[in-house]
């Protein structure tokens, strides 16, 4: 992940302060542990705060930024309202907490083809909770292991066109995670907040974010609450985005965005070798967008 980065004097001189700073363990590169929250987590934080590193001197002025899940950690640094070391303290902090919360084995399994209003009463018999709704019929649901098997055969039986298990042991974005949520937010009102260089979309209401106190909602509950990513997508067209630009790693949210929207303009830094060539595709696409 980190090679092609380490190439530019803007991110390989962030990742040396944040291992200075002693804020990456020391088994950061034993791969038989980067799926562990607590270090899964920091480690996709510093790779997109090197990846903003080498990109926001060189694009046109951001209108919104947006996150993820995790990322939504993220692009409140983007945005200025974090700085970095913060940021990798709270991805840490994340890991553990959620991991220490889920005091039995958890499971999430995204389910495509049915609505919500077609799964909920079966997440309800079966003790799933919807996590993310992806678009309006693509949705994940977080539960006790146990329940895997149960929910998964009851959607399939209802119609859904396919089921996929996500590797994670954590059932994000769901009650079981309210623990979570409290000890993060105990932690999160201690950390410094500045002034947004532009909002961020909240990931549980859609809304815009500019505030401490709308940053402190949002990343605290967001552990335990579903996030809403198509009203993301959705509030981000209603304010006049047409150009979007997915600092990765990999490319989902770009693929999610053109399945839904096939007429905006979006790409992920992952398809470009040079990154700050995708400053310079963003620059033209605006002009694009703004011709037509």
């Amino acid at each position: 992940m980190f090679e092609h980065l380490r190439k530019y004097p803007e991110a390989l001189a962030l990742e040396q302060q944040i291992r200075a700073a002693g804020l990456l363990p020391d088994n950061a590169n034993d791969p038989s542990l980067l799926f562990q929250n607590q270090l899964a987590q920091p480690l996709i934080c510093l790779y997109q705060a090197m990846a903003w590193a080498v990109v926001a001197p060189e694009l046109p002025e951001v209108e919104l930024f947006a996150g993820y899940s995790l990322g939504e950690v993220s692009a409140y640094a983007c945005a200025g309202m974090l700085k970095a070391d913060d940021l990798l303290r709270l991805a840490s902090l994340r890991g553990k907490v959620m991991s220490e919360a889920a005091k039995q084995p958890q499971a999430m399994l995204a389910v495509l083809g049915l609505k919500a209003q077609q799964l909920e009463p079966i997440a309800r018999e079966c003790g799933a909770f919807q996590a993310i709704r992806n678009g309006a019929r693509h949705l994940i649901f977080g539960m006790p292991l146990d329940r895997l098997e149960r929910f998964r055969e009851a959607v399939l039986a209802a119609g859904a066109t396919r089921v996929v298990q996500l590797p994670v042991n954590v059932a994000a974005h769901t009650p079981l995670l309210a623990e979570a949520a409290d000890a993060f937010r105990e932690e999160l009102e201690k950390v410094p907040v500045y002034p947004a260089s532009a909002p961020v979309l909240s990931g549980i209401s859609t809304e815009r974010v500019y505030d401490r106190e709308g940053l402190l909602a949002a990343l605290s509950g967001q552990i335990q609450q579903t996030i809403d990513w198509q009203g993301c997508q959705e509030t981000a067209l209603a304010c006049g985005c047409r150009v979007f630009l997915e600092l990765g790693p990999g490319s989902s949210l770009v693929h999610m965005l053109h399945e839904e929207f096939p007429d905006i303009q979006a790409r992920s830094l992952s398809e470009f070798h040079d990154l700050k060539a995708a400053a310079k595709w963003a620059e033209i696409a605006l002009l694009r967008q703004n011709i037509s």
